[in-house]
């Protein structure tokens, strides 16, 4: 009943249709770009089930020494077979399986059947066994999903396996992240938002970046792929080092298995563990995961912040030369040379001390000499001055936004303004970002493609008075909004405006800016 190459468990959407699919259907409607949508899919789950879906599909591939994945379900059940040869009966890719000792779908097998005392811990619901920290109820209710389907067994499954951090003893993280409270993001190029589409290019672009993946410390040939076919009893001594690993390894953190009661009805129990089950705790992350950014200063792989893909963390993360862009962000050979646009597709789950610190998700549309630069040093450079350039022209506005701001605030007076008052203005420049954010790399590119330098200052004078614009509302709205006593108000407003007016106009504002607007009146 529960045999994921042969049972139809996986619920997909196929234009207005909803229905069940093996996972080599889903493979084949996901190559013919059929799949709409997996409704059982939560948006934090969206990596882990795409990440898994192109590392099984890139290695099912090298093993058949195929290039071209196929759109035949019956291919790809054989494609994937051949992943485990040693099961004749592809108990790796069963949900359920009574003998603890044999390997299920993303369960390790125990050494011995009187290890079934270890799995001690109960799971009713599949929201209970995911990552997501739901436990004082706050945002999410926890292990409210008692009428689920197999699909979000599947689903919470992979992402607790395959994304999962620290959580307490016993309970180590995956290998691919830098420490127990990191997180395992994802920044990659699509031409399309359709799953199928994604799908299809990651695992394209794996097998032709297939060297530029390979950290030095993993087996290019005859390494553990999936991890969950070997068995664990949770010892230190049994803790997996990369060199024994293949370069696309689909991990696994916890002891889980799966059962059934006589109605299908599915839950799970849980063991802990005396160590990680791979050994990597030095490589701070730097794991060869083609999905994640590499700080080249320290050497560990990028950990979100909360807050999530602002448009200063995305384009330092794209754009600046201390971070080492991953093998998915980087173009294709064919892609470098393409006319058509394709879209920056960035994810991740912040985690913090025992909590869960959201999910975020940033898709950036890109223009295709834009997609070039992220792929060639020269060009990322010049896109990489004008992107700084712009962030320092927000700074800099964002400044003198705050002065006129805590100037009202502090009803029109200059000097001896308390931190308090200054603080007031903190919210009214976090609003200006957010305003600028918003069409910030749609306005970096129209100056990058721009065809000559005098059309990109004309395009940067124009942004930048546009943001001068926005500021200056965003400082009428303060006056109109701040407490002031009625008795200084008038005093106030005249003070916040000659503050801000004089700073913008003066040597620590854009006085060329001005100077030019004045030349061109006249």
């Amino acid at each position: 009943m529960f045999n994921l190459l042969d049972d139809r468990l996986i619920t997909i959407a196929i234009d207005s249709q909803t229905e069940t699919a093996t996972l080599p259907e889903v493979y084949a409607a996901l190559i013919a770009d059929k799949v709409v949508a997996f409704p059982a899919l939560r948006p934090h789950q969206r990596h882990a089930w795409h990440a898994f879906l192109v590392q099984l599909g890139a290695m099912a591939l090298l093993r058949a020494g195929r290039i071209a994945p196929p759109d035949a379900a019956d291919e790809w059940r054989d494609l994937i077979r051949r992943l485990t040869p040693e099961c004749p009966h592809a108990e790796p890719w069963q949900l359920v399986i009574e003998d603890i000792t044999v390997s299920a779908f993303l369960q390790p097998p125990a050494s011995a059947a009187g290890k079934i005392a270890d799995y001690k811990n109960v799971v009713e619901t599949p929201d209970g066994l995911d990552m997501l920290v739901t436990s004082k109820n706050h945002d999410l209710k926890s292990a409210v999903a008692s009428a689920a389907e197999v699909s979000h067994w599947i689903f919470a499954l992979i992402t607790l396996q395959t994304m999962e951090g620290f959580s307490g003893a016993g309970n180590y993280g995956i290998s691919r992240m830098n420490g127990g409270l990191g997180c395992r993001p994802a920044f990659t190029l699509t031409p399309s938002e359709r799953p199928g589409t994604h799908v299809r290019r990651d695992i394209g672009a794996l097998l032709e970046k297939r060297e530029g993946t390979l950290d030095l410390s993993l087996t290019r040939d005859g390494g553990v792929q999936l991890l969950w076919t070997k068995p664990w009893d949770g010892t230190r001594a049994e803790a997996l080092l990369l060199s024994d690993l293949d370069p696309f390894y689909i991990e696994i953190c916890r002891r889980v298995r799966l059962r059934a009661d006589s109605d299908g009805k599915l839950s799970a129990v849980r063991a802990t563990s005396k160590a990680a089950r791979i050994e990597a705790k030095a490589l701070k992350g730097v794991t060869g995961d083609p999905w994640t950014p590499v700080s080249k200063t320290d050497s560990k792989c990028l950990t979100l912040a909360a807050g999530g893909f602002t448009y200063k963390r995305t384009a330092d993360y794209l754009l600046e030369a201390d971070w080492e862009a991953p093998p998915l962000l980087k173009p294709t050979r064919a892609e470098e040379q393409s006319s058509e646009g394709m879209r920056l597709v960035a994810r991740a789950m912040v985690r913090g001390q025992g909590k869960t610190e959201g999910y975020y998700e940033r898709i950036v549309p890109l223009k295709p000499k834009t997609v070039r630069a992220i792929g060639q040093a020269r060009d990322h450079g010049d896109l990489g001055d004008i992107a700084n350039g712009r962030i320092d022209d927000v700074r800099r506005v964002q400044r003198i936004l705050r002065h006129g701001v805590w100037t009202f605030a502090a009803g029109g007076k200059t000097e001896r303004v308390g931190d308090e008052t200054r603080a007031l203005a903190n919210p009214w420049a976090n609003r200006l970002d957010h305003h600028v954010d918003v069409t910030f790399f749609d306005d970096l590119q129209e100056e990058f493609e721009a065809d000559s330098n005098d059309a990109r200052d004309q395009i940067r004078r124009n942004w930048q008075r546009r943001v001068i614009s926005d500021a200056r509302n965003l400082l009428r709205q303060a006056q109109d909004t701040l407490p002031c006593p009625a008795i200084h108000r008038y005093r106030a407003r005249v003070r916040s405006d000659r503050v801000f007016e004089g700073r913008i106009r003066g040597n620590t504002g854009f006085p060329d800016l001005f100077d030019l607007r004045e030349a061109e009146q006249e």
